[in-house]
């Protein structure tokens, strides 16, 4: 039995822009009402469709009173706006009990974990509920709950229908529906596991706690980019004879930069970084750099951060449960996105800059400073604070954090699902300081030569192929991560050629030259050079592992034999996973116990990879496959197929959260409170002289039973100001 709950509020401050917990703590932030229900029998619960309501100046119900202050559980969709309204405003204005926080539900992170959408509009959709949301709610919270403005001396300027009551009636009789229809789905829907609804818990205290931003460095670094980018305007001007007068102006850029003889499809950072390894005219080469400079978006993070501060100096409420799609890892969102920060300059890591002198440099607001200190390359202001913009986030007074990012994680576990033991065991030579790095090993196997004599070259295809063939990727997956690498293919293209046999090379050719002849978009945008290489890489790396490709293959076959046969449990010969239809959705069962959903599988014929695409989609080779229903764009419930690619993908990358989220418990419960986590990694914030590095360490690789036989290995450190170790 579970209270649905659902409370409409009002304040002067922009919940989307500045998020929940600047919202909640502002003075003249107020719920206006509530509905509620409980969604099961009840005789204390009364009133129409079962609902009860409460409006602004009333006192709390007592049967609500006693049921919270009993332990009920409080069921609402993205449950920690419900949380801390009650909290930090029904408490201390209205005089309501508060609950805990293991007495909350959230309906979104529920449905997030069955990979349905979380907007409550979009999931009733996908459900197809009874009682959907309310859509013409958005025209009475404009009414009741977002002023139309401000004065000239600040004051809040409100809709005259605010107070209006017909208007609150209908605004509460939206409400109403939205419990309804969060009623409906809760029914619907497969509740979290214990363990689940603990890491639900856990993320949310990790929220509550929030990161410590370096509030003064930030304002003058708003300050030293406005700076900046006026000099880099007024060189750009004074370069382009006032053509481009702003880095800004990039349909003009692109125009000047045409009339220079430079031909440029547009002016992302994609498109000029290639445009920039060419050969080019001085004057064209420096505007473009500009422009890279100018076009950094370090400093709408930076106000992004600003906006998002609380009182107390932190962001909170970074962290989304269930935020990343399929896999069920987080992501970040809000002031905050720590799990989308650039990478810093390699110039930047290679120098070991002190951070303490660094924002020293920062809060001088000048950017000659940071020319005078650091140089004309390192030294670029708009640079620097991209480079460094992960370090605003500093541990409080007296503590420090404590960290540990596990090592090559995503490559053990396809390893271990592979059954692939001499990886595995070259990943325990690693960690035991004897063995060789991972993109040595994979570069021997492709060159099939001893690993001690791999060449940096060598290293570097070796790295790119652990990077993109793990999952079942091919040439294109290949050729897009060498770009990202900076690998050019076609350089490499004769030392493989020249070690692969007559038979390989036709192989290769004729994979090229049929792939050329069916309009292939990867065959037509490489050289033939560069897509044998790939090719012959791909073929190396596969050759090398056999496991991997057998799991890929196993893990398809039964994800098809599970949709043929709704009810079956489907081993997938791979360790403790198979899957099974049930409930209108196919499910994955991973070594942990959870469960990853696909929606509504059914078996239909798509369009192989292969398909000349010369002909008429209606004409393409089809074969059959399972398709599923998942969350794609606008919050959408399409329907996609399954291939080998996301099938690994999600398996492995599923995993590797369930590892993430047992250390994280791990270490919280030895007493290291987690401030954040990003991907693999995870940092907590401890006082001087509390924990160490090596112990942090050991508690991050301490497995669960299921992965006992998967060698972990975690790179820790201390750090006063966060950044990339």
């Amino acid at each position: 039995m579970s209270l649905i709950f659902d409370f409409e509020t009002r304040s002067p401050v922009d919940l989307l822009n500045r998020g929940v917990y600047v919202y909640v703590e502002h003075p003249e932030t107020d719920a206006l009402l509530a509905s509620f229900k409980m969604s099961g029998p009840s005789d204390l619960w009364t009133g129409p469709e079962g609902i009860c309501r409460w409006k602004r100046g009333e006192p709390c119900p007592s049967y609500l009173r006693d049921y919270v202050e009993a332990g009920g559980e409080i069921c609402a969709h993205n449950a920690a706006f419900e949380r801390l309204i009650w909290w930090h405003v029904m408490v201390p204005k209205h005089g309501w009990p508060k609950p805990k926080l293991e007495q909350f539900r959230c309906t979104a992170a529920t449905a997030a974990a069955m990979s349905l959408p979380r907007s409550l509009d979009s999931l009733g959709n996908a459900l197809g509920l009874t009682i959907k949301k309310d859509r013409s709610g958005s025209d009475l919270i404009k009414i009741h709950s977002i002023p139309l403005g401000f004065d000239t001396e600040g004051g809040v300027l409100w809709h005259p229908l605010a107070d209006d009551p017909t208007s609150l009636e209908a605004f509460h009789r939206y409400c109403d529906i939205d419990v309804l229809s969060e009623e409906e789905a809760h029914h619907r829907l497969i509740p979290l596991s214990d363990y689940e609804m603990e890491v639900y818990w856990l993320n949310e205290r990790i929220n509550d706690r929030g990161l410590r931003i370096d509030v003064r460095s930030a304002y003058a670094a708003l300050e030293l980019a406005e700076k900046s980018k006026a000099e880099i305007n007024k060189k750009l001007y004074e370069l382009t004879d006032g053509a481009v007068p702003a880095v800004t102006l990039t349909a003009r850029m692109k125009e000047w930069v045409h009339s220079k003889g430079v031909p440029i499809a547009a002016m992302d950072k994609d498109e000029i970084d290639e445009t920039l390894a060419q050969d080019l005219p001085d004057d064209v080469r420096k505007a473009l750099e500009l422009r890279i400079e100018g076009g950094k978006s370090s400093v709408e993070k930076i106000a992004g951060m600003l906006r998002s501060v609380t009182r107390d100096g932190t962001i909170k409420g970074v962290f989304l449960h269930h935020g990343a799609g399929q896999s069920g890892r987080f992501s970040s969102r809000g002031g905050v996105q720590v799990h989308n920060m650039p990478r810093p300059r390699k110039v930047f890591e290679d120098s070991h800059i002190r951070r303490d002198v660094l924002f020293n440099m920062i809060r001088t607001g000048d950017p000659e400073v940071l020319h005078f200190v650091y140089g004309d390359i390192l030294g670029r202001p708009l640079h620097l604070l991209a480079d460094a913009l992960r370090s605003f986030i500093w541990a409080a007074p007296n503590h420090r954090f404590i960290g540990g990012d596990f090592s090559s994680i995503e490559g053990r576990i396809a390893a271990w699902y592979g059954r692939e033991e001499w990886k595995l065991n070259a990943y325990r030579a690693l960690d035991a300081g004897t063995g060789f790095g991972l993109y040595e090993v994979a570069a021997a196997g492709i060159y099939n030569i001893p690993v001690q004599s791999v060449s940096k070259q060598q290293r570097q295809v070796g790295k790119v192929s652990e990077l993109a063939l793990g999952f079942g990727g091919g040439v294109g997956a290949l050729s897009r991560m060498a770009r990202a690498n900076k690998l050019d293919l076609a350089s490499v293209y004769p030392t493989l050629w020249e070690i692969t046999d007559a038979e390989g090379r036709e192989r290769a050719d004729e994979r090229y030259e049929g792939n050329k002849a069916r309009g292939d978009s990867v065959a037509n945008d490489l050289t033939r050079e560069a897509y044998i290489a790939a090719e012959l890489i791909k073929t190396a790396w596969r050759a090398k592992h056999p496991g991997t490709v057998n799991a890929w293959r196993s893990l398809i076959d039964a994800a098809f034999k599970a949709t043929q046969n709704p009810g079956l449990a489907v081993e997938t010969g791979l360790p403790y996973a198979r899957y099974i239809v049930k409930h209108g959705f196919l499910w994955l069962q991973l070594p942990s116990g959870r469960c990853l959903a696909y929606g509504m599988p059914e078996i239909r014929d798509v369009e192989v990879p292969w398909a000349n695409k010369n002909e008429t989609p209606d004409k393409r080779e089809k074969q059959p496959a399972v398709t599923v229903r998942g969350v794609g764009a606008n919050n959408a419930w399409t329907r996609y197929p399954l291939n080998i690619s996301i099938c690994y993908n999600n398996l492995v990358q599923a995993t590797a959260r369930d590892l993430l989220v047992h250390a994280m418990l791990n270490v919280e419960k030895h007493g290291y409170p987690v401030r954040l986590h990003v991907h693999d990694e995870i940092v907590a914030e401890v006082p001087h002289g509390f924990g160490s590095v090596e112990e942090f360490e050991q508690l991050m690789c301490e497995a669960p039973e299921w992965a006992k036989r998967l060698p972990l290995a975690a790179s820790g450190f201390t750090l006063k100001r966060y950044a990339k170790t």
